[in-house]
């Protein structure tokens, strides 16, 4: 036999050996591949994971919403009206000073009274339109919202005919009426306290729930 043929033999034997050794390298290493892709690697993170999806929080209903903000405009409401009854107290061993000490302390806090029970009326009205079983007792507040801040009025119409009084005896008696129409501001309120009470604590139904559910009433009322 030629030895170029020989020669050739040995060149295709050694080419065929090279092809298989390759294709058994490239076999062993595919696994391996596919592994790596689906197994994160060492130095991956939590970050570089896919986050599941945040659920949407459900909203709030609309009357708990309005029963938070009743109990928030409530506690405002009865701090004033504490306020006013705690200058409704005089030092009577000087009788000469209580038009001084009155004018110095209540005026003030009566208008604290109005703007707290503007406030509460504005949170009273906010009501959702069909919850009609809250029209009963919010008329009832609304008619002594009207009570106090007439009897409001009252006193601080009395605190300016004192300022402007001619002589001491005018003063006195407009001093005098101002602190009754501030007492009675105070009373007033007061049964503003007790609807407030039988609205929040005593409602049935979806709103009695309101009540209970929203986080602004869970503390208690003052007075």
């Amino acid at each position: 036999m030629p030895r170029w043929v020989v020669a050739v033999g040995s060149v295709v034997v050694v080419g065929l050996l090279v092809v298989a050794a390759i294709w058994a390298m490239r076999a062993e290493s595919e696994p391996e591949a596919v592994a790596a892709t689906s197994t994160p690697s060492a130095g991956s993170s939590p970050g570089d994971m896919v986050a599941p999806p945040t659920p949407t929080p459900e909203p709030t209903p609309e009357i708990v919403l309005w029963a938070g903000e009743v109990c928030e405009a409530r506690d405002a409401f009865l701090a004033s009206i504490l306020e006013v009854a705690g200058n409704l107290e005089f030092d009577t061993s000087d009788p000469s000073s209580i038009g001084e000490q009155f004018q110095q302390q209540v005026p003030g806090q009566l208008d604290g009274v109005e703007t707290a029970a503007a406030d509460l009326g504005a949170a009273l009205g906010g009501v959702p339109l069909d919850y009609i079983e809250a029209a009963g007792t919010l008329s009832t507040l609304n008619e002594q919202v009207t009570v106090l801040n007439d009897a409001k009025d009252e006193a601080l119409g009395h605190v300016d005919a004192a300022r402007n009084a001619g002589n001491p005896v005018s003063a006195g008696v407009e001093w005098l009426q101002a602190a009754i129409a501030a007492k009675a501001t105070y009373d007033a309120g007061v049964d503003v306290k007790d609807s407030l009470a039988e609205l929040t604590n005593s409602a049935d139904g979806d709103i009695g729930e309101a009540f209970s559910t929203a986080p602004e009433c869970q503390g208690l009322p003052l007075g």
